[in-house]
């Protein structure tokens, strides 16, 4: 906890702007208000990009750049499909106005930020992987002549463990019960909607969290020694799905 914010106050001194990267499948959820708020007081300037725009509908990504432009500067891409990074690279020149900077760039674990510094720099120079938390320590790049870059770990405060799973912000290893979680991962998902889209993803009925577990273990033959169900492998997949993106829905 204390490390994580003299690490964000560090790279934010350091930094002429900051770029937030949050997943457009969650944007608000994903956003980091405290961090926000850190940033304002030291009067740097920000901006939002919304990463994984391919996981959602172009009405979506305009709804929620809409509502977030009311406070700050916010531009939508796919990294996968290089969606919208040409406007990515124009909001950029338009807010340093010609001047030299050093852009600090924040998110939490598996937002895609070191697919947008791949994108950035026009070459794979950061490591990227669906597995929160790959960005071991902060990184230096120079994307052009006047232009610098701090890359840094995906890093959170560990408390609101619920909330960070629902991000796809901690990995498996960092949960006491990953059943638990999923369980509550998939109740969460119910309350904001997702039931339909689960289903028809999975081909199973989600009434109750914990059977679904069980019926999908039973769907996938996920089995132990003397042939019982294994709901462990179950919620390791349902979560792995998750992170990756294949569960295909988006709330604001």
């Amino acid at each position: 906890m204390t490390s994580y914010f003299f690490q964000v106050k560090d790279v934010i001194r350091e930094s002429d702007m900051i770029i937030e990267v949050v997943d457009a499948r969650f944007p608000q959820e994903s956003r980091n208000f405290e961090l926000e708020h850190a940033i304002k007081k030291h009067g740097k300037s920000l901006l939002i990009v919304m990463t994984k725009a391919d996981l959602v509908p172009e009405s979506f990504l305009k709804k929620a750049a809409s509502l977030i432009s009311k406070t700050v500067p916010v531009v939508y891409i796919s990294t996968k499909e290089r969606h919208g990074t040409r406007k990515l690279f124009d909001t950029i020149k338009k807010m340093r106005n010609g001047k030299s900077v050093t852009i600090g760039v924040f998110g939490y674990p598996n937002v895609g930020k070191s697919s947008l510094i791949n994108v950035l720099k026009g070459r794979h120079s950061a490591g990227t992987s669906p597995i929160p938390g790959y960005t071991k320590g902060r990184q230096l790049f120079r994307l052009e002549k006047n232009v610098m870059l701090i890359d840094t770990p995906g890093v959170a405060p560990l408390r609101g463990k619920k909330s960070l799973f629902l991000k796809g912000a901690i990995g498996m290893h960092q949960v006491r019960d990953i059943q638990e979680s999923v369980i509550n991962l998939l109740a969460e998902l119910i309350v904001k909607g997702a039931k339909k889209a689960i289903e028809e993803h999975y081909g199973l009925q989600l009434n109750d969290p914990t059977d679904f577990l069980v019926s999908f273990a039973d769907k996938y033959n996920l089995r132990l020694k003397g042939n019982k169900l294994d709901t462990r492998r179950a919620a390791e997949k349902i979560y792995t799905d998750w992170l990756r993106g294949r569960l295909t829905f988006y709330w604001l």
